[in-house]
C-alpha cells in the first residue's frame, strides 16, 4: 500500500486491517475456490464417466470458474447413487 493510499483512508482507520470491501472480496474468492475444489473432488470420485469425459468436465470446471462447477454439481452428477455394499 502506498503512502497516498494510506492518506486516502478515513481518519482513525487502521491501515493494517482490511476494509469491508476487501473482506467481502476475500470471502467471495474463498467461496469460489471452495466451489471449484468441491466440484473437482466430486468429479474425481465419480466412476460413471470415462477418462475422456472426466477430462472434458475438468476443462469445463476450470475454464468457467463459477458456471463450470455449478454445471457439474447440477447436471453432471445426475445419475442415481450406487447402494453401499456391506
Amino acid at each position: 500500500m502506498t503512502i497516498s493510499a494510506l492518506r486516502a483512508q478515513a481518519p482513525g482507520a487502521n491501515p493494517i486491517l482490511p476494509t469491508h470491501w476487501e473482506l467481502t472480496a476475500l470471502l467471495l474468492g474463498g467461496a469460489l475456490i471452495a466451489l471449484v475444489v468441491v466440484a473437482v473432488v466430486s468429479l474425481s470420485r465419480d466412476r460413471h464417466y470415462t477418462a475422456v469425459q472426466r477430462l472434458l468436465w475438468l476443462l469445463v470446471i476450470m475454464a468457467a470458474p463459477v458456471l463450470g462447477p455449478l454445471l457439474w454439481l447440477a447436471v453432471g452428477r445426475r445419475h442415481a447413487p450406487e447402494p453401499r455394499k456391506g
